[in-house]
């Protein structure tokens, strides 16, 4: 747990040692805030590249639901030749055409078949996109860590730093903690801010780099 103090002016902040004996040193709240904003500079993007990642992502969803309507389409088509192929399967088993070993065999494989199709064609009809409203929510936050900086409202950024990670400690006077997989991702540098407002960026990419979304 830490708690602040103010001395000559300035704030620095401490382990409230309440559990136990504790070695490690005050840290001056410029310090710690430094700190922030150099976590905040990495993840940040402008509004105007935020705007123009976001006008990308809104192609991706078009053009994902463009393809997904026409795999529904053939998934429907395939479940109806499967559904033809019960019928003409049944006709020629009371026709006596194959044994009933064989209409049982064969009409187990069709079924599965149907089963597999109808929750193929329920998944995609019920997921859609949904991987665009995450994606959204997540190229905004990069946007609000761009607007922190500016306004260097301090308890905002306190607040934005635990809405993304978790397990934040201070020790040996660095602020530490474990950030979400897509900002830690960006963190990293293995997706630049330049490519995050590149038009070269879809969804397949997205899904890709940040199975989170």
């Amino acid at each position: 747990m830490i708690t602040a103090e103010t001395q000559k002016g300035h704030n620095y902040y401490r382990c409230t040692k309440k559990r136990e004996v504790c070695s490690q040193k005050y840290v001056r709240e410029e310090v710690l805030t430094e700190q922030i904003k150099s976590f905040l500079q990495k993840v940040s993007l402008s509004s105007q590249d935020t705007e123009k990642v976001l006008r990308e992502l809104d192609k991706d969803e078009q053009k994902a639901r463009e393809e997904s309507k026409v795999f529904v389409e053939n998934l429907k088509n395939e479940l109806a030749d499967v559904e033809a192929r019960l019928d003409k399967l049944l006709s020629a088993y009371l026709d006596e055409v194959i044994t009933s070993e064989e209409y049982a065999a064969q009409k187990q494989k069709m079924l599965d078949q149907r089963v597999e199709l109808k929750e193929k064609i329920s998944e995609i009809e019920n997921k859609g996109v949904s991987w665009l409203e995450p994606a959204h929510a997540w190229v905004k936050s990069l946007n609000q860590a761009e607007k922190l900086l500016e306004s260097g409202d301090k308890t905002e950024m306190t607040t934005f730093l635990k809405q993304i990670g978790s397990n934040h400690i201070l020790i040996d006077k660095s602020l530490s903690f474990s950030p979400k997989k897509p900002f830690q991702i960006l963190c990293e540098r293995r997706v630049s801010r330049r490519e995050l407002a590149s038009s070269n960026l879809h969804f397949p990419n997205w899904r890709w780099r940040f199975p989170e979304l």
